[in-house]
């Protein structure tokens, strides 16, 4: 049986967890506190590193289209470069500079574009 002390130390510790939860609930949403346009100015500025390699245009030449990837799947695998999870020297070395915004930034910014593929598709059919 648990004794009184048990009892609130339990209680503390819950207290504790749900309020580091909150904590980072908070967090995450000040992440999302930056203006969007901001947040998109900041990830086309970062950008520039990035299509040095992926290509502006969506086309998978060798190096694949990181043009219009959802920013959940963006920031995933470059957390797994981060960690050594994927790897790939540069995309290894690129993904362990960036801090969480930044990595929020480059995904809101790409996941707005287009391959020219996909916006030629989108225009087909309109006068």
């Amino acid at each position: 049986m648990m004794t009184e002390g048990y009892r609130r130390h339990g209680m503390v510790l819950l207290t504790a967890l749900l309020l580091g939860m909150a904590a980072d609930v908070a967090t995450r949403s000040g992440a999302h506190a930056q203006s969007a346009p901001d947040k998109l100015a900041y990830g086309k500025h970062l950008s520039q590193e990035c299509t040095t390699c992926h290509r502006r245009d969506g086309a998978d030449k060798g190096i694949p289209s990181i043009i219009g990837l959802k920013e959940d799947f963006f920031v995933t695998t470059m957390k797994f470069y981060q960690t050594g999870a994927r790897t790939n020297q540069t995309m290894n070395s690129v993904a362990q500079a960036l801090n969480e915004e930044q990595l929020q930034a480059l995904a809101a910014y790409f996941a707005t574009l287009k391959s020219e593929a996909q916006a030629g598709k989108s225009t087909k059919g309109k006068k």
